[in-house]
């Protein structure tokens, strides 16, 4: 392999990249921006949970639980119901989301001792939103109680939640690390774009009568995106902890070197995807298909990976740059502890490069 060859494709590439004005952005401002739209796309924390509720029981307790819950902010009073089918006509109407129906006997099992109980009604057609309004509520209707618990027995069982992590499950601490694997795959389009464009144009042509060899050609290729992929990467995380207020509990340096191997591992198979492809928008169908939209739904980002998709899901770079991303922002993992899914990628990005090399033609056909 000649340094010399590989140099002048490396400083070719980055000409072309800096001249390409839309090239540039898709790999260094384009994944900032996308993951400021997927982390609001796929966010589901609710910022007002809008509320009815039907109290059965009209006592002091009852009206005191009600005045705290309307003075909080995080919850919108829309109105009184006064039976369970005005609720649900609210409901279904779209202007309330969730209700709270207070039993008659509430008041006077509270001042006896007992174990007083509440009903919370949600909107099962959307059971993700659903499940954390109701999570919300019941929160603050345990710790609104805190204070009759306080000054009686206790009652028989008391089951207390605890969440390491990410204690107050604010979904866009756990969605934005992930969507990184998302939006770094844009690298990896931008090199498979690139690689067919000299099909296209026929600049091909000229560099199968040049002494270049496949390993320079390829090496030539990546280095230029790599670089820029980082720093798209570094935007990205900016966004993430200054815009989103993600924390960083791991190393920036870890956090850097495995962002590094998830990016050669991308370009690796992109460029090995693209060796057969002709045209542009071959190209780009490919990488959507094959590796965009499989990784959003296959990878662990908004439901654990099934057992029954795992074998597909283990093929996809992105599955295993989410438990990294996730392992590194929240649990503050290093490299031992994420050593079977950095292996992997590793491993890819190894034999996606050497594949590329063997199959890269320096023919037209």
């Amino acid at each position: 392999m000649s340094i010399r060859r590989l140099f002048a494709i490396i400083r070719k590439e980055f000409r072309h990249i800096r001249r390409d004005r839309r090239l540039l952005f898709l790999v260094t401002v384009s994944p900032a921006i996308m993951l400021v739209a997927f982390a609001y796309l796929f966010s589901f924390d609710t910022v007002r949970i809008p509320f009815a509720y039907y109290d059965r029981d009209h006592s002091v307790a009852s009206r005191q639980l009600l005045m705290a819950l309307t003075t909080d902010r995080r919850l919108h009073l829309v109105g009184e119901a006064t039976g369970y089918e005005v609720l649900r006509a609210a409901m279904q109407a779209g202007r309330v989301r969730m209700g709270l129906v207070i039993p008659p006997g509430f008041g006077a099992d509270l001042v006896a001792g007992r174990t007083a109980t509440v009903q919370l009604v949600g909107d099962g057609s959307d059971p993700i939103t659903a499940a954390v309004q109701m999570a919300r509520l019941a929160g603050m209707i345990g710790e609104w109680g805190l204070p009759y618990r306080r000054s009686h027995p206790p009652i028989p069982i008391d089951v207390r939640g605890l969440v390491w992590f990410n204690p107050y499950l604010r979904s866009s601490h756990s969605m934005v690390p992930a969507l990184l694997a998302i939006v770094l795959i844009l690298p990896g389009m931008a090199v498979a774009l690139a690689l067919t464009r000299e099909k296209e144009l026929g600049s091909f042509e000229s560099l199968a009568a040049t002494p270049v060899r496949p390993v320079e050609y390829i090496l030539g290729k990546l280095i230029p995106y790599l670089v820029y992929g980082l720093v798209g990467a570094c935007g990205a995380v900016a966004v993430a902890l200054v815009w989103f207020r993600v924390p960083l509990r791991g190393s920036v340096l870890d956090l850097a070197g495995m962002t590094l191997v998830y990016l050669l591992a991308t370009l690796g198979i992109t460029t090995f995807v693209a060796g057969f492809m002709a045209t542009q928008s071959t190209a780009l169908r490919a990488v959507l298909l094959l590796f965009l939209v499989p990784s959003v739904f296959l990878s662990g980002i908004l439901l654990p990976v099934d057992p029954q998709t795992r074998l597909t899901a283990e093929t996809l770079p992105a599955t295993h740059f989410v438990v990294i991303a996730r392992g590194v922002f929240l649990k503050g993992q290093s490299w031992p502890a994420l050593g079977r899914p950095l292996f992997i990628l590793m491993l890819m990005a190894l034999f996606s490069l050497t594949l590329s090399v063997f199959t890269l033609r320096k023919r037209v056909d």
